[in-house]
């Protein structure tokens, strides 16, 4: 065999290790090492493997997802669950300091998807590496420390690669690595569900809930939309000081 095919079959055969190496880092970067569940940039749900779902359900407690009146199953092709409606932010102020149980200020270190036993309730849950404790009911909670908080609906992928979504209209789910401020309340577990909550991102306070494309599925959160961080955490101390009794 001449020099210059052997040249060639080298060149080939590193271009083509360079590409793989590259494809794996890519896929590495969009899914997480736990559960190996996709991470998305924005307030989209995560997303879990079929497969992995009925492992999880063993260990899935009812109640806390989006209940469904029949077991979750790939749907025919073309047909997409519609997201569900409901009034869960009606009587919540744009800071709902009163209505929680816990208000803190942590980073989205985990991410999961988690359906119960029988399929019929889906939920997503979060870890969260506490920074900052403004309101703790019980007392339990302080800086440095990791909870899981959770809120209804999730997607899931199938063998066949499709994903379908089951989520709530304008409710939006914390992404990886993001700073939030969360309004928490616990339920008769003792479990931390997601009222609402603000992403600090970019010098900028985004909602998590609401619908920032469209005017008209903004919800009461808007009025945050945009601003500093430091002028929105001194509202909200002020709001915690005043639910605490200590406003004027």
């Amino acid at each position: 065999m001449s020099h210059d095919k052997i040249r060639v079959m080298l060149i080939a055969a590193l271009v083509g290790a360079v590409l793989t190496l590259a494809l794996a880092f890519g896929r590495s970067g969009s899914t997480l090492a736990f559960g190996g569940q996709e991470v998305s940039n924005d307030n989209d749900a995560p997303v879990l493997e079929f497969e992995q779902a009925e492992a999880a359900a063993k260990k899935a407690n009812k109640g806390r997802g989006l209940r469904r009146d029949k077991p979750l199953g790939e749907l025919p092709a073309g047909v997409e669950p519609l997201p569900t409606s409901a009034h869960m932010w009606v009587g919540l102020s744009a800071l709902p300091v009163a209505q929680s149980d816990a208000v803190v200020l942590g980073e989205v270190i985990d991410r999961r998807v988690i359906l119960t036993e029988d399929r019929m309730d889906i939920f997503s849950e979060f870890s969260v590496r506490l920074d900052t404790v403004f309101k703790d009911a019980q007392g339990l909670l302080a800086p440095g420390g990791v909870i899981q908080v959770f809120r209804p609906g999730g997607a899931v992928r199938f063998a066949s690669g499709k994903v379908q979504r089951y989520t709530i209209s304008k409710l939006g789910y914390p992404r990886q690595g993001g700073i939030y401020v969360l309004f928490l309340k616990r339920d008769e577990q003792g479990d931390f569900s997601i009222l609402t909550g603000y992403e600090l991102r970019n010098n900028k306070v985004r909602p998590l809930d609401g619908d920032d494309t469209d005017p008209k599925g903004e919800l009461q959160f808007r009025v945050y939309r945009g601003a500093s961080p430091d002028a929105f955490l001194t509202e909200l101390k002020k709001a915690v000081q005043t639910a605490s009794g200590g406003g004027d």
